[in-house]
């Protein structure tokens, strides 16, 4: 595993933990963290995250992580002392949707 695979897994690791232990805001909804990517020199680190709702939950989803970002980097360099925090960027993950989608159109071709 190189070591953006293993800083990735660890920030998946630790943000999920955050988002459900520390993070109290109302606009949040239920997510999951589906993956991380990471920039080349780890400046930036583009969270992705899956959730199921409405396009108004989504949104106020988005924001309530817009509004978050800075504790949660707070948290994980008090957390990982070892190594810099990379600056979070939260991104809607599409792939879930998009594979429902699919999934409905394959089941209405196949009837």
């Amino acid at each position: 595993m190189s070591r953006q695979q293993r800083i990735s897994s660890l920030l998946k690791t630790e943000i999920s933990t955050l988002l459900i232990k520390k993070i109290n805001d109302d606009r949040i909804g239920f997510i999951s963290i589906t993956d991380i990517k990471l920039s080349s020199d780890l400046a930036h680190a583009w969270v992705y995250y899956s959730q199921i709702g409405n396009e108004q939950e989504k949104e106020r989803t988005k924001k309530g992580l817009a509004s978050a970002t800075k504790f949660i980097h707070a948290e994980l360099s008090k957390m990982i002392r070892y190594m810099s925090i990379p600056k979070l960027h939260f991104r809607f993950d599409e792939s879930l949707e998009k594979g429902i989608k699919l999934s409905k159109k394959i089941d209405e071709i196949s009837q």
